[in-house]
């Protein structure tokens, strides 16, 4: 799976290395095997526990995120901008965070991620290769660095906005279309 996710950020031209952005990241582009059967796992998980029926659809913008030990940034920030009405009209209500592979040697607080509650507490957990995490789309969080580690920390993510097939959405932007 690491290789595959790796491979997307090879070949997709949206991938931001640096340039403000921490580690790397990159909409998936590339759907392989692999990559097509951990969404739909993923994604049978969120609908039994969201417990949505065929009244329920999602739409899904995912990506990858890697970073290794020569990242030096990071910062709290939230899945809710504007960015997220370009691929669909509907802000995305929950983010979801799977761990493909996790940093090693880790030295005090590094690898753990943080949430800050809506009284501003930080909280934070250390994940571990292979758990999802989901959360709501609008709560803010950082992944800590992985500064002595020899692994990356690659990361399959995903925001997710939940449709009711029984509403009309009508289009935000007007085209020549």
């Amino acid at each position: 799976m690491v290789k595959d996710l790796e491979y997307n950020c090879q070949v997709s031209n949206d991938t931001n290395i640096g340039n403000g952005n921490p580690g790397i990241q990159a909409n998936i582009n590339v759907v392989s095997k692999n990559i097509l059967n951990l969404k739909n796992e993923i994604m049978k998980k969120v609908t039994s526990f969201l417990k949505l029926d065929d009244q329920f659809i999602c739409t899904y913008d995912d990506w990858v995120y890697i970073s290794d030990n020569t990242n030096t940034k990071t910062g709290y920030h939230n899945h809710i901008s504007k960015s997220n009405l370009i691929k669909t009209k509907e802000i995305p209500q929950w983010s979801i965070i799977y761990y493909v592979e996790m940093p090693n040697k880790l030295v005090g607080t590094d690898g753990l991620l943080y949430f800050k509650t809506k009284n501003g507490k930080e909280v934070s957990i250390l994940p571990k290769t292979n758990q999802i995490l989901m959360f709501g789309a609008d709560v803010p969080h950082k992944p800590e660095l992985n500064r002595s580690s020899t692994n990356k920390r690659v990361v399959y993510a995903s925001n997710i906005s939940i449709l009711d097939r029984n509403k009309s959405y009508t289009k935000l932007n007007k085209s020549i279309v």
